[in-house]
């Protein structure tokens, strides 16, 4: 009897699989799920800051053959950003595909016993991608997402924003999950002699000294080496943790195309600024006046998207055929107002996005994409629900028609099973460093 019991149950579960679905049981919540069987491995990269005006000219060149590979290897085009282009907002509404009043996180900062504090991860009030596809039975990697300390608990591990501070004595609580996690990373931190190695291979000005005039100037040439230092160490971290723990969906944030953005325009020639200054202050600003400085700014910019670029090699060279790419910012740069900039401006720069791999179509242009839709289409690339109550959408005319016809969409009300609890901003040993990192980049006064 035990045996023919055993029989059936594996035929019923051989014929799940054939038709593409399965029930699993939530570790989290104990919850069956049914999960279409899509078996796609899934790397979301986000690249603070990329903007495709920038990257026009670096790309003709030949010098981002990896961001070009994925081009022709499925859909690109702009990704609508919000307003505000608060970066804790942007990749928050990116990871839940909802706004920001209904994600929680309103701001780089929050108040605490009459002081401003950094914003923490417990304040969020709504599921992200981690805890759906964990709750789906699915694995899962984040790395440096912004608001994700303390990290939580999900199906895989996290390695949150406070690591690339650096000093994870300075919290009192663990600034990865799980905790041991830690010790397999590397220190943040680089040599002198490293960082001038790199800023000469990737063609960046030798002094770190402009000449023109911007608000908290100093602060940020000053912290330059340690934006750069975290990076390397995020991107050492990616390289450790894909070698090491393979997971179904694995998503992670880079800094430094941001950053740099926000320092390096004030190399531009000045007569160039002041010219361009004068005809934007009269209104007389032309398309060909913002191609002309586009180009200019993109010689002095275009070295950090080479590493940037050499970054998406690193997890093109662990991939194969079943593996899908989504590569997204969180805004873009423009010129306006007498500056390269994405903050208090008419209209916010649009981001790029780029879903490229098995799943999508080749070598093929998209519009109307925002950001609030790519959690939606992750969930929809891993036979995961939509839910109603997200503000995106899913990026169907990016799928291949064939992807589509195996895999029809499908719908929840929400993932959200009761409103999440709002948490109180947590305060931290790294908190007057980080406010600090937030001043030189001009985020808060």
């Amino acid at each position: 009897m035990k045996r023919k019991l055993w029989i059936i149950t594996a035929v019923v579960a051989v014929i799940l699989i054939a038709f593409g679905s399965y029930t699993v049981y939530s570790k989290r919540n104990n919850r069956p799920r049914t999960v279409v069987a899509t078996r796609q491995k899934v790397y979301l990269i986000g690249i603070d800051g990329a903007s495709w005006n920038l990257m026009r000219k670096p790309m003709a060149e030949g010098k981002l053959p990896n961001f070009q590979r994925l081009m022709q290897n499925g859909s690109y085009g702009p990704l609508k950003s919000f307003i505000p282009t608060k970066s804790p907002i942007l990749w928050t509404s990116i990871a839940t595909g909802k706004k920001y009043k209904k994600h929680g996180i309103g701001n780089y900062v929050a108040e605490k016993d009459g002081k401003m504090i950094p914003v923490s991860g417990n304040q969020r009030i709504t599921k992200a991608f981690w805890n759906i596809v964990s709750d789906y039975g699915l694995t899962v990697g984040v790395v440096n997402w912004w608001v994700t300390w303390p990290p939580e608990e999900v199906n895989g591990y996290m390695v949150s924003d406070r690591y690339r501070n650096g000093h994870p004595e300075k919290l009192d609580q663990p600034v990865t999950y799980p905790a041991s996690l830690i010790k397999e990373l590397p220190p943040v931190g680089t040599s002198m002699e490293r960082y001038m190695e790199d800023r000469r291979k990737y063609g960046l000005p030798e002094e770190l000294h402009p000449d023109a005039e911007s608000k908290n100037i100093e602060m940020m040439v000053n912290s330059y080496k340690q934006y750069w230092s975290q990076d390397r160490a995020v991107r050492e971290s990616c390289r450790r943790l894909i070698a090491s723990r393979n997971v179904d969906v694995f998503g992670v944030v880079f800094r430094i195309v941001d950053v740099s953005s926000h320092l390096l325009w004030t190399y531009l020639d000045l007569k160039m600024l002041d010219e361009l200054r004068a005809k934007d202050a009269a209104g007389k600003l032309t398309q060909q006046d913002i191609d002309r400085i586009d180009e200019a700014y993109s010689k002095i910019v275009g070295g950090v998207y080479q590493y940037a670029d050499d970054i998406l090699g690193d997890f093109i060279s662990k991939s194969d055929a079943n593996t899908n790419f989504i590569i997204c910012s969180d805004h873009g740069f423009k010129f306006e107002d007498g500056r390269y900039g994405h903050a208090s401006m008419k209209t916010p720069p649009d981001g790029i996005v780029i879903l490229a791999g098995p799943a999508f179509r080749k070598n093929y242009k998209i519009d109307g994409a925002t950001q609030l839709d790519i959690t939606p289409t992750l969930l929809y690339l891993e036979g995961i629900p939509v839910g109603r109550d997200m503000d995106g959408t899913i990026l169907l005319h990016a799928f291949d028609p064939s992807f589509i016809k195996l895999h029809h969409p499908t719908v929840v009300d929400s993932h959200d099973h009761g409103k999440r609890q709002q948490g109180q901003a947590l305060s931290s040993g790294q908190d007057q460093e980080i406010l600090e990192d937030l001043k030189s980049l001009g985020y808060i006064q």
